[in-house]
């Protein structure tokens, strides 16, 4: 092999194990709330094991020593030897972030990581050693029996499939050093994996069963069950009231009472027969109906954007230009071509997209870590984390989310004391939602602290220069004052962040995203921060419509149906902003009257009745065109100002249409 193909190996490694480690901060957070969940303690073992295994291949000699100590817990943890604790959380959590660390500094040339590598060493290694010599000191004697019991528990997960493992060697590898008695599939909460429990009875020891199962040995968890062949009713009769009296057995292993998901198994074990070859064929029929994923760059995700877009826009053209009679003959392929054009696009979009809540461990344990910092109680709740933006969107969007973060526990939410003294419960709460309006993105992080003072702000700003004695500001012109350069209303800054701190960057970012932030707050009730993000692409079905020679797109999605009535009609309530309909008045927006539309008004209008946020409203226009699937893009800064569009898509024949932002058009109505 030569050192360009090491090289590429090389950086595989380095892509899997950042991936492994981005989703070790979420699984350790979820497992401080279920210290109990083997399957999260199996995962976090599986994922150091796998890092330790191929790290050494490629030189990362620090990170398998690492991931060996922390495997070694955690073995020790799903063997129920050790209990979950804070202590091997934040050890856990710590060599994490080293391990990042060491993914860039593999060599430990920084005098810092080197100090910092001794320590978790030193930590894991003497929790250790310290449950090393208890085990010994509860040691008793071993039976002189040469054959043992084994069983192992196989978690057959999605990555099995992706790392090609055929568990047909897996089970030839067992049958070889012992003879399989029994193997039985086990309930799962997940229809993404499957479990199954394999009885073995042999001359063995651990060491013979990690090596024949060395290719899947982070899939497994492995207990020798007992010193003799429990499936010869002999010898089980004769241990069996041990066996139910102890939870350990004489050999000080585990014995099944220990582990509910194989008591049944134990109780029915004399009864057992040889099912192996079948048994095994079950399991490989299952891992291949699972099916194949694969990684792909974002690069090309974004090219296949841009064709798909492409392909759309041509698609809609060829619908135009062929709607003369003459072209009867071809009307079926083109309708095909639009239809597969629509299934692109949604597989495409699929591809692209990534949910946020793929950010949320991160977030989780930013909250965690500054609130024990600080010695502050914080709720971290999330809402609409399967809401999905596109992989450029969500690299960007996490530094200012993390500004904003910081500056919600530190300033935001106040000590516990503190709370119990205005009445409040001594937990704080933060809370990140993410929603999609049109073809916008809203992204909240809002918390329940002491709020925003608005009048420390406009002293603040009046002593920096910033506004004129007697300038009269909006809420909304106050609070937005501490996002300019350098401004914060903190007595002292701490080494988290200020109110203000850094606040400059998070609005120069979302800017730089053609995004907009918004805030709001209350004295003693907390603030919320808004970032309104618009989609770099998006191709969604809408209905075309027109007032004079202006083109309009709306949401199909947001449409409850449309009506006609008169101009006159609409004439007559424009002052009182709302039209009757199911004998209830609801508030419009007409369109000519908007922009100012005045020339060739038709007698009839129509009327889009749009259901949005649980609430009816309605637009008014001159012609419902009809459905048009639409490649939406960011506008340029001509018409960025006006707020009433959101994006723009260019029609079959050239033409330009809006899509209404339907949003702003409440908020002007309500303004009024």
């Amino acid at each position: 092999m030569n050192s360009n193909d090491i090289s590429k190996f090389k950086q595989l490694f380095i892509n899997e194990a950042t991936t492994l480690l981005n989703s070790m901060e979420g699984i350790i957070l979820e497992l401080e709330n279920n210290p109990k969940d083997i399957d999260l303690i199996q995962e976090v073992f599986r994922v150091m094991h796998t890092i330790k295994g191929v790290s050494g291949m490629y030189g990362f000699d620090h990170m398998s020593e690492l991931t060996h100590n922390i495997e070694n817990v955690y073995d020790m943890i799903r063997n129920g030897i050790i209990p979950v604790s804070k202590e091997i959380l934040d050890l856990t959590l710590s060599a994490v972030d080293q391990l990042f660390i060491l993914i860039d500094d593999k060599d430990l040339k920084d005098s810092k990581n080197i100090n910092k590598q001794k320590a978790l060493l030193n930590k894991s290694e003497s929790i250790i050693t310290t449950i090393n010599k208890t085990k010994t000191n509860q040691q008793v004697k071993q039976n002189t029996s040469s054959m043992v019991t084994y069983n192992i528990v196989l978690n057959t997960p999605q990555s099995i499939v992706d790392r090609r493992i055929n568990l047909f060697y897996t089970i030839k590898d067992l049958s070889e050093v012992g003879e399989i008695r029994a193997i039985k599939r086990l309930p799962v909460s997940s229809s993404d994996e499957e479990r199954w429990s394999i009885f073995i009875v042999g001359e063995l020891d651990d060491e013979i069963m990690e090596e024949a199962l060395m290719f899947v040995y982070e899939y497994c968890i492995i207990r020798k069950v007992a010193d003799f062949d429990v499936f010869d009713s002999e010898q089980a009769d004769k241990y069996e009231s041990e066996l139910k009296a102890n939870d350990l057995n004489h050999d000080g292993s585990l014995s099944p009472e220990a582990f509910p998901e194989t008591e049944e198994i134990a109780t029915d074990i004399k009864g057992i027969e040889q099912e192996n070859t079948n048994k095994s064929l079950s399991i490989i029929e299952s891992i291949r109906q699972n099916t194949n994923r694969i990684s792909v760059d974002s690069e090309k995700l974004d090219h296949l954007m841009y064709l798909v877009s492409e392909l759309i826009t041509t698609s809609s053209q060829l619908n135009l230009m062929t709607n003369d009679k003459i072209y009867d003959s071809i009307k079926s392929q083109t309708e095909k071509i639009d239809k597969l054009s629509k299934s692109f696009r949604n597989n495409a979009l699929e591809i692209r997209l990534i949910p946020i809540r793929d950010m949320v461990p991160k977030f989780s344990r930013l909250v965690r870590d500054i609130s024990n910092d600080l010695g502050k109680e914080v709720e971290f709740v999330t809402e609409g984390m399967d809401t999905e933006l596109d992989k450029s969107s969500i690299d960007m969007i996490a530094e200012p989310l993390v500004h904003i973060l910081r500056n919600a526990v530190d300033h935001g939410v106040e000590l516990p004391e503190e709370r119990l003294e205005h009445g409040k419960e001594g937990r704080g709460l933060i809370r990140l939602k993410a929603y999609n309006s049109g073809n916008n993105i809203y992204i909240e992080v809002s918390d329940d602290g002491k709020g925003l003072d608005k009048n420390k702000i406009y002293n603040k700003a009046l002593d920096s220069g910033l506004i004129a004695h007697g300038e009269k500001l909006s809420d909304k012109e106050i609070y937005n004052l501490i996002c300019h350069p350098g401004f914060s209303t903190a007595s002292e800054v701490t080494s988290i962040s200020g109110r203000g701190v850094g606040m400059d960057v998070v609005k120069q970012k979302i800017a730089k995203m053609r995004g907009e932030l918004d805030i709001k707050s209350q004295i003693e009730k907390g603030s919320t921060f808004s970032i309104k993000l618009q989609q770099s692409i998006a191709i969604i079905d809408t209905l075309l419509i027109s007032a004079e020679r202006l083109m309009c797109l709306l949401p199909i999605s947001d449409i409850v149906e449309c009506v006609q009535v008169s101009y006159e009609q609409v004439k007559q309530r424009l002052r009182h902003g709302t039209l009757c309909y199911e004998e209830k008045l609801i508030p419009f927006v007409s369109l000519r009257n908007l922009f100012e539309l005045e020339a060739n008004t038709p007698q009839q209008a129509k009327v889009v009745i749009i259901n949005k946020n649980d609430s009816k409203m309605a637009i008014v226009t001159d012609v419902i065109i009809g459905q048009h699937q639409a490649v939406l893009k960011p506008m340029g800064e001509l018409v960025k100002k006006q707020r009433e569009f959101s994006a723009a898509s260019v029609l079959g024949n050239g033409e330009v249409a809006f899509l209404l932002d339907i949003n702003a058009l409440e908020s002007s109505l309500h303004s009024n």
